[in-house]
Parts: C-alpha cells; structure tokens; sequence
C-alpha cells in the first residue's frame, strides 16, 4: 500500500458536482470577512444599546435573554435523559452464524507524529472481532512523517497497511482520509468505511455490532459508537472531560438519534456507508471538525423516497483524555473554531442537496434545528457563560440597595439552579450509563469546568480569521506513558526508532 500512495489518488466514484462540493463545504467561505462582520455588528449594537436604551431595560433585557436560553438547554436536557430511559436495542453477536453475509469494512486511522502510539494501537486493532477476509485495515500517514511512517512498517501484520500521504494543503485529518479513500482501487472498496484515533482501544465486537446495525436497518447511513477516556481517573481534568464525554454519547447523542435528528459525530468510531459518503462528496478537507460536519451533510441527503438516519451503537472506543489545561485549551479551540466553520456552512441557503438532489423543507427545518442545538449552543456557552455570570454579577451588586442582603431576583435563581441540574443530571445518568460511577463525585464542578470554555473560544476567533485550515494537533503519550512525565515520553523516540533500522 505504500507503493500506491505514490501514484495520484483516482477520484471517488459518485462524487457530487464541483460547485455542490464548494457551496457544502468551508472552503467556498469568506472566513476573514465573515466574522469581522459579526464582531463589528455585536460591537455596534451593544454601543447603540448603551446610548438608546435605559439601563433598567438593558439589564432586564440581558437577563431575560440568559434566562430563556438557559431554559430551553434544560428543558431539552431533561427531554434527553426521559426519551433515553429505555434501555438501547443491542444486537445479539451470538445469532450471527458463519453463513452471515457480513458487509465489508475498510478501517482507515489517520496518525501524524505517533511513532510511539504505532505498537499499542495495532495491539487493539488485532483485537476487532470480524471476518478478516471483510476487514482491510489501512492506516494513514503523511509521507514526511518518516518516524510514524517506519513505526507502521515495522508493526504491519497481513490485515494491515500503510497508505503514505502525498504533502499538500490543507495538513489536515479530513484531507488526509480523503486521499485514502480515493487511492483504493475498486477491488477492495468496502461497503462501510470507519475511522479510528491513534490512542483508540475500540471494544472488540464494535464492528460486528455496527455491520448487524446496518444489516438490521437498511435506512441506517451511519453510526457512532460511544468514546470514553481510559485515563479518566488521573485528574479533575480528565474526570471532567469524561464527565463530558459520557453526558454526550450516553445521552445527548442517543435522544438526538432517537427523534431522528443529526448529531454532531465523534472524530473517531464512526461507521458510515461508503456509497452515502461519496454522495456527500467525502470529507470537508477545510473543516477542522470533519466529523460534526459530516453528519449535518448526510442528514441533508433525506428525501422522501430515501430515507437516511444516523444512529448509535453501545460498544465503546477507549481514548486518551489530555491532562493538562493547556493542552486542553489547545483541542478545545480546534473543536469550536471547527464548529464555527460547521455552524457558517450550514446556515447558507442551499439550493440543492450535497449530491445534486432536492434538499426538502422538513430535511432543512431538521437540520437547523439540530445545528443551534449542538453546534449553536455549545458556541454560545463557551463564549457567554463566563461573561454572563460575571455581567449579571455586577449588575446584581451596583442594583441592590442594601449590599449586605442576600436576596436575588426569584426567576433567575431558580432559572440558573434549574439550567446547571439540567446539565449535572446529564452528567450523572451519562457516567452510569457508561459504568464509570467514579465520575459521579465530579459532577458538581462542572459550571466551574464550562467556564474554562472562555479562552479556548477566543483563540478559535483569532484562529478562524487568520488560520482558518490550521489543525492545532493534539499530543498524545500513549496508553503506558499515563502518569509519567509527558515531555521525558516525547523526547524518547530512540526506543521505536533504532538507528540500525534498514529504513533509514
């Protein structure tokens, strides 16, 4: 396989028009001028706010504002958590049998700099429970990362191989899945493709248990399994993140699901029929979140004789979790600036679907709604939640006549205590569902986790408008590195790359 990256990738086979694959995807944005002009219009209208409207009116105004919103995200919350009581449908593995026709799956893991993550992410991948002769596991590198690049060969076994990237802009996961895909020749083009994480330890039966999903429901595009953090015990940090992590995929993503509505899906653990990929025109190689895009573009492909759903399945993926607020600042402000771009290309008024079709009123009404939803609101917090707290704050202080009282307005006090229970009860339904009760203790911080989000969203603004491509890597150490000194683990890489390799 390493040999075929050398010649130039073949188109995919269905791919949409040109003009299509542009209006769907970031790169056809004036990512500058776009939020110039959302900066320059938010800062316009809060200076003719100040000067036009009283003050009584102005805080009254901002607080009815924070309060509705924080309404409705509990109100959906607590939807979530009572439309995911019933317990989900997991297809018996045991009922298959060797006369099964199985579809075939071809698993493609994108790695940039990972030499050291190379051994222990193909000790799980051999672990997948599936017909090998069905199963083509590919995994992506960029040719100019020799170090991951000999790390692979060294560790390839007969289901395995190595597709070297071709140097090229965007540098980016999305682009370099692309160019795999299309590389394939026709011979082995699967019918599902997956994607997978460098740190990933996917459960065993994941694949056989999306192959009886998709067998089992013919409308089925895709499905998320659930990811959830190994290291979740190592500090708050991570326990919160898996706090996070659980609240989404154990019960947000579900209820999502379940009312037929598109869900953001994770980078990893997404098993999607390729023939609805490639009507989507592949992945947005521009978007540094493919993977929230990507679900909004196959839900826009609906039409009444087609019916496309995206589901979930219940076996897990194990990740790492970063352990450090820099480290987490640095993922989370790729995560927002990508659903900034998500958010602006879905938001256009598209003519026509992705592949060319209609797109229909119901399909587009489903689709927005969802955006604002998942996308919409998650920018919204990240970027007013600590700036709420701290204006409403003040204004309560310079309005109150006696500065020793503890009274507050009624409606926003039972406003924000039912919008943080709302999000702690998700948390906590979230860490059960997945059998991480440790996680339970930590849910009272999470208002104080939220408010992290604050820079993070700040250097996606600055990032979108000057480095709108840029992929802000996240550094990985590797399953046995947990606990050590991250920066004595990356300046090891002696021990995967010997100097008598024949390679080098």
């Amino acid at each position: 396989m390493g040999a075929d990256a050398k010649t130039k990738p073949v188109e995919l086979t269905t791919l949409p028009p040109h003009h299509l694959r542009r209006q769907w995807a970031w790169q056809g944005c004036k990512s500058k001028r776009l939020v110039w002009f959302i900066i320059l219009s938010l800062l316009s209208l809060m200076g003719l706010m100040e000067f036009l409207v009283p003050k009584s009116m102005l805080s009254a105004l901002l607080l009815w504002s924070f309060s509705i919103f924080i309404v409705c995200m509990a109100c959906f919350r607590i939807l979530a958590v009572l439309i995911t009581i019933k317990k989900h449908h997991v297809l018996p593995t045991s009922s298959a049998t060797s006369e099964t026709s199985w579809p075939s799956f071809t698993v493609l893991v994108p790695l940039y700099k990972e030499a050291h993550m190379v051994a222990d992410l193909v000790k799980y991948l051999a672990r997948i429970d599936y017909p090998e002769n069905l199963l083509n596991i590919i995994l992506v590198a960029e040719q100019d990362d020799q170090p991951t690049c000999r790390a692979v060969k060294r560790n390839l076994r007969p289901q395995l191989r190595l597709f070297e990237v071709l140097p090229s802009q965007p540098r980016t996961k999305p682009k370099a899945l692309n160019m795999a895909l299309a590389s394939l020749p026709k011979s082995v083009q699967s019918d599902i493709i997956t994607v997978y994480d460098a740190e990933d330890r996917p459960h065993s039966d994941q694949i056989k248990q999306a192959a009886l999903a998709f067998m089992a429901n013919p409308e089925l595009a895709v499905v998320q399994a659930p990811l959830g953090y190994f290291n979740d015990r190592e500090n708050i940090l991570t326990a919160l993140f898996g706090l996070e992590y659980a609240a989404l995929f154990h019960v947000w993503n579900p209820a999502l699901a379940r009312l037929g509505l598109p869900f953001t899906l994770g980078g990893t653990s997404n098993h999607i029929r390729r023939d609805v990929l490639e009507r989507c025109g592949g992945w947005d190689a521009y978007n540094v979140t493919e993977d929230a895009d990507l679900s909004f573009r196959i839900h826009a492909l609906n039409r009444p004789e087609q019916r496309l759903k995206i589901g979930t399945i219940t076996p897990p993926t194990g990740e790492e979790a970063v352990n450090s607020y820099n480290a987490w600042a640095s993922q989370r402000s790729r995560w927002l600036k990508g659903f900034m771009q998500t958010w602006r290309v879905h938001m256009r008024f598209q003519k026509r679907a992705p592949d060319g079709g209609k797109i229909y009123l119901s399909t587009r009404i489903k689709n927005l709604l969802s955006l604002q939803i998942t996308v919409g609101a998650t920018l919204l917090a990240a970027f007013l939640h600590l700036p709420s707290l701290i204006i409403i704050g003040i204004i309560y202080l310079i309005t109150r006549d006696d500065l020793l009282s503890t009274n507050m307005p009624n409606a926003l006090l039972y406003t924000v205590i039912l919008g943080y229970s709302a999000a702690i009860l998700t948390g906590v339904i979230g860490a059960i569902r997945a059998k991480k009760p440790h996680l339970v203790k930590y849910a009272v911080f999470m208002p104080f986790y939220w408010m992290l989000y604050f820079w993070p969203a700040l250097m996606a603004t600055l990032e979108i408008i000057f480095a709108p491509a840029y992929w802000r890597k996240t550094t990985h150490i590797g399953a046995t590195n947990i606990g050590k000194d991250s920066k004595k683990q990356t300046a090891m890489p002696p021990a995967l790359e010997p100097t008598n390799d024949p390679l080098i």
